[in-house]
Parts: C-alpha cells; structure tokens; sequence
C-alpha cells in the first residue's frame, strides 16, 4: 500500500514539474499584450512601469522632467506650481504644458484607450476657455495621433483613443494645453495603453 501511495506521489510531481516546464517562458495571455495605466502604475520614480511626467513650453523635443513632491504626492513644475500630474489628475500651466509620456519597452503597436473630463467649472464661463488634449508619438507635434478641444463649459466625459506603431525606446505623449488660460483646466485623464511586441 505504502509503496502504491509512494508512486502515485511521485507520478503527480513528475506531472507537476513536466507542466511547469512547459509553461516556463510564455507571457500572460495568448497575445503576449502588455497593459499599462497611467492610474495604477503612477510613482514617484520617473520611468516607472514606463511612465514620464513632463513639461514643455513649446517644442516636445524641449520637454524637462516634473519634479515629484514628497508632501502632495505630486509631480510639479519650480516654474508654475500649478502645471502637476497626480494619479488621475493633470493640470497645466499658464505656459507650460503637461505631459504624461509613456516609453515603448520594444518595438511594437501600443493600442491606447483614454477617458478625460474636466473637473467642476465656474458654470458662468467666466475666466476660462477650456483646453487642447493631443496624443503624440514622437517628438513632432505636427504628427498628432488623436487630439481633442474640450470647450469651457463642457463638463462630459469623453474618451481619446487611438493606436501608434513603435520603436523600442519611442515615445508617447499624452498631452494638455491650457488653450490660452489655464483657468479651471484641472482634467481628470486616465490613460490605458494594451502593448503588443513585435
């Protein structure tokens, strides 16, 4: 008896390994699709998960690193304390866009969905124009993937997708523009990016 229960044991770990064996080395999935949120995989570490929290005056190709804030948990510009990013908030400056970037891992297709409404407003329209939201990849703005104008009392949610073919290394940038005054432009923006390699 003790040996039949000995070779049964043995029989199910040879099992166990032989499956585990075959397993060793697949990605998650059958695609092999990577999934990124700019909500869940927020840091204080640029680069984290693939994620830059950026600024730039004018060109992208000028753009310079937030500087993350211990106290507020926030990446902020010295130049204007009101261009930040938070987990699912972003806010531009007066002249200073807000970026959040994201870095391909390797060459591949990043199919990107995005959910952005603007907070509460001032509900007469005074001191406010809205704000421009565009995905670029790449550093030429010329080169818009999508892009959107939210006007100054549009509260609705709306949704700004798209897809981008990459090169290891290539950047994403999803990006607010105060659209002349940043006046009530706090947006709330989530951002999910599905990364196919190859």
């Amino acid at each position: 008896m003790r040996k039949t229960v000995f070779f049964l044991v043995m029989l199910l770990l040879c099992f166990c390994f032989i499956a585990g064996c075959s397993d060793e080395g697949k990605t998650s999935g059958t695609t092999g699709t990577e999934t990124f949120n700019s909500r869940t995989d927020y840091s204080g570490v640029q680069g984290y998960r693939n994620w830059y929290y950026l600024t730039a005056r004018d060109e992208l190709s000028q753009s310079e690193y937030l500087i993350w804030d211990d106290v507020m948990c926030t990446w902020r510009t010295s130049k204007d304390t009101n261009c930040l990013i938070e987990p699912h908030i972003v806010h531009p400056g007066q002249l200073d866009q807000v970026i959040r970037a994201w870095e391909a891992p390797a060459d591949g297709t990043a199919v990107f969905t995005t959910s952005l409404q603007r907070r509460p407003v001032n509900k007469n329209g005074i001191g406010q124009d809205g704000c421009f939201a565009y995905v670029v990849s790449g550093e030429d703005e010329a080169d818009y993937v999508a892009e959107l104008t939210v006007g100054a009392l549009d509260l609705d949610k709306h949704n700004i997708d798209g897809e981008a073919v990459l090169q290891k290394g290539q950047m994403l940038y999803f990006v607010l523009n105060c659209n002349g005054n940043y006046t009530f432009d706090q947006t709330y923006w989530e951002i999910t990016i599905n990364f196919t390699r190859g």
